[in-house]
């Protein structure tokens, strides 16, 4: 069995956040003797709906592994305890900060306006596209602004899956990374150069594999990673063959087995193509 870990933004999804024509077709037909699932940062929700809009029904995975569903059906789940959320929270609350949850996202007061302030208080080094990337994706984001974490934590039954920290600039985002890396029970990547993303020690996109091959019960599987971000790096650290679009991250590039075209060029077409015939 083909187990095919497919990433969303900058991968399956184009500049104009949608799922090509030809990457649908193609995903389509190597579904029905292979098991793609998407494995993205986004919350599960977003995904499922981004697959529906594209007429595709195959297992999604959000938060960078710490959550899988199936058809409605959830496969897994994995979430911080209370005191690695309030250790985690010490660390970065006075940088504009989303939380994701079983009751939907939360966000920092204010945002989108700390995203712009702090941008241009401390994010000289970086180019204003990568403001304008996170300012666009939060138009398909609906969050509830919280002020303290005692707000979230005191939600009966409240699951907290992921941490997403917007920290544009390199030595300030290093030192908090580190501080990071001293806490147990928590691990941390990033999708680009002026975000954390912070989820529990257990939770990883390479994890992914196992899981599926466990719950399906998959015997002899042949692992593929198709991705373009450093959140895609455990995911293909953990495949037997990679795929990093031509627009990726050059460390992703570098492990990668093959280099396909751009997410603007059907570059999941053709890594799927590829696969077929391995």
């Amino acid at each position: 069995m083909k187990l095919i870990g497919i990433d969303l933004d900058g991968t399956l999804l184009n500049s104009q956040q949608k799922i090509s024509k030809k990457n649908v077709e193609t995903l389509k037909k190597i579904s029905e003797n292979s098991l793609p699932f998407i494995c993205s940062g986004r919350e599960v929700e977003d995904i499922t709906n981004i697959l529906i809009e594209s007429d595709l029904s195959i297992p999604a995975v959000g938060l960078n592994g710490a959550i899988g569903y199936d058809n409605g059906k959830k496969l897994f789940e994995f979430y911080f305890n209370h005191s690695s959320i309030k250790e985690v929270d010490s660390l970065v609350s006075k940088f504009p900060t989303k939380i994701y949850t079983n009751y939907g996202s939360y966000e920092s007061l204010e945002y989108k306006t700390k995203l712009k302030e702090i941008f241009k208080e401390m994010g000289d080094e970086f180019p204003i596209d990568e403001l304008n990337y996170e300012l666009e994706y939060e138009k398909s984001i609906e969050s509830t602004p919280f002020s303290n974490i005692n707000e979230i934590i005191s939600i009966e039954k409240i699951k907290v899956y992921k941490f997403f920290v917007f920290i544009p600039n390199r030595k300030i985002k290093s030192e908090i990374k580190k501080k990071l890396d001293c806490l147990n029970d928590i691990s941390n990547t990033e999708s680009s150069a002026v975000n954390i993303e912070i989820v529990p020690h257990n939770v990883s996109k390479g994890y992914v594999y196992n899981h599926l091959e466990r719950i399906y019960e998959l015997n002899n599987t042949t692992r593929f990673a198709i991705g373009d971000s450093l959140n895609d790096f455990s995911l293909f650290e953990n495949a037997d063959f990679s795929f990093a679009m031509e627009n990726g991250h050059q460390i992703i590039k570098n492990m990668a087995t093959f280099i396909t075209a751009s997410n603007d060029e059907d570059g999941v077409a053709e890594a799927l193509n590829i696969i077929s015939t391995m």
